[in-house]
């Protein structure tokens, strides 16, 4: 009677160790054609680090057949991430989150994720430099695709009907204020900055690719002091990302529009580009639509005069 109880428990304890996620082993994933360790965190939702750092990756080459092991148990992975990295298992694409260890500091913790400061200060909306041990920041996310940089072909500008468009762009893009930020979001329920950039000139007859990194190789690139109304103004807010990570639409007197993330999702809101931040980060604008001055002296018309609305 006595066995047959202990082989009765022994069988249950199997029975729920294979079934319970928490003792579950590991998830492994067959690669395919195509895959890349990028696409494969993306669709596993865990980071690439992770994926080497399991499979003792020194580099990012994969081979079709190759097993890999995406995530240990549940339980064993979470616990060993807050105990050894102070990261924070989540399923956000944009944000890893760290939770603070005694001794960090906001440069240290900049460094450990090879992202600049000022980015954590903004994501965090951080009002000190100061981080307290057990607080849980936002770190931007550092993209790691293998794909090339996309390259559009030049396309001619459609000239502004007037001055006055211009300032009817401005005044759509501000109706969208308080719209909140998310991350691939392309609603007014949420926008990130692409899409909230693509979704006002699509109003003015203007199709833009769908990701800041496209927007940047259409229209005419213009220098920060050729910079006038509806210009579209890049930002590399990744500090080893090769291409421009965020977007905003200038709207004259040093400031623009954007869609900006951060804690509390903020949302399209206005800043200057002589912010510390803004201007350290900033890397360039094109201009995507003509002004009426450039398109009369192309038709050898007269220039309408600027209009003083705002």
């Amino acid at each position: 009677m006595r066995y047959n109880i202990i082989v009765s428990f022994l069988c249950f304890l199997f029975v729920f160790t294979i079934s319970n996620p928490a003792f579950s082993s590991q998830i492994t994933y067959s690669v395919k054609d195509g895959d890349t360790l990028y696409k494969i965190s993306k669709r596993f939702h865990v980071s690439v680090d992770t994926i080497k750092s399991l499979n003792n990756f020194t580099t990012n080459k994969l081979k079709i057949g190759q097993i890999l092991v995406i995530k240990e148990s549940t339980s064993t992975t979470r616990s060993a991430e807050i105990r050894d990295e102070g990261v924070l298992e989540n399923n956000n694409d944009e944000f890893i989150e760290y939770r603070v260890r005694k001794g960090d500091t906001l440069s240290k913790i900049a460094q450990k994720f090879n992202i600049d400061k000022d980015a954590i200060v903004e994501a965090n909306n951080l009002k000190s430099k100061r981080v307290r041990p057990g607080k849980t920041l936002l770190i931007p996310k550092i993209e790691e695709s293998e794909e090339e940089y996309i390259t559009l072909p030049a396309q001619p500008l459609p000239p502004w009907k007037d001055n006055d468009e211009k300032y009817m762009l401005v005044k759509v893009a501000k109706s969208f204020m308080g719209a909140p930020y998310k991350y691939g979001g392309n609603s007014v329920r949420g926008l990130d900055c692409s899409a909230y950039v693509k979704k006002i000139y699509e109003i003015f007859n203007v199709d833009l690719p769908r990701s800041a990194r496209e927007q940047f190789t259409v229209g005419v690139q213009v220098s920060k002091n050729e910079l006038t109304i509806g210009d579209l103004v890049f930002f590399k807010t990744r500090r080893y990302a090769k291409y421009p990570t965020h977007v905003g639409i200038y709207i004259g007197d040093d400031n623009f529009i954007h869609s900006a993330s951060g804690r509390g999702r903020v949302g399209v809101k206005i800043d200057t580009l002589s912010s510390d931040f803004y201007s350290r980060t900033y890397i360039g604008a094109v201009r995507v639509k003509k002004s009426s001055q450039e398109h009369s002296e192309g038709t050898g018309t007269t220039p309408e005069k600027n209009s003083n609305n705002s």
